[in-house]
């Protein structure tokens, strides 16, 4: 196996693992895994891997996976206009000037944690996150997280 697909394979497993899904084969209800504008959502996995499937690229949504720095973000959740159902690409992102720069460049709310897709944009046109590309491609659903369970 090359260094390139062992990276790209050990990336996949941070994606997942800061998703709380600690593998594809596992399934099941996570705790807050990750935002969506701001508020907390949670998911339930599927063990699916549809990489090379040929989708177009508009019938995905984007989870930006931080690794261990913080929970991921994602661009949409249920109800939103162009939400497609809970088919996921996870974008590998780091912070080359470490994450505190990337809050500084991004956290445009002040509350500590990059949470919604104009902050995380605003750090990667910043040059503060970079993102890496797709890591993995997969379905599950999104589910927000009741205020009596934050």
């Amino acid at each position: 196996m090359s260094n390139h697909i062992r990276t790209a394979a050990g990336v996949a497993v941070v994606a997942l693992g800061s998703l709380g899904l600690a593998s594809s084969a596992q399934a099941g209800v996570s705790g807050p895994a990750f935002y969506v504008d701001h508020e907390l959502y949670r998911t339930v996995a599927t063990p699916t891997e549809l990489s090379g499937t040929g989708a177009p690229e508009h019938s995905w949504d984007t989870i930006y996976s931080f690794g261990d720095a913080q929970r991921s973000v994602a661009t949409a959740a249920p109800g939103d206009r162009d939400y497609n159902g809970g088919r996921w690409q996870v974008h590998d992102v780091r912070f080359p000037n470490g994450y505190e720069a990337a809050l500084t460049s991004g956290d445009l709310d002040d509350d500590g944690v990059l949470d919604a897709t104009d902050e995380v944009l605003a750090a990667l046109t910043a040059g503060d996150a970079v993102d890496h590309g797709v890591v993995k491609y997969f379905v599950c659903t999104v589910n927000k997280v009741p205020a009596s369970q934050l």
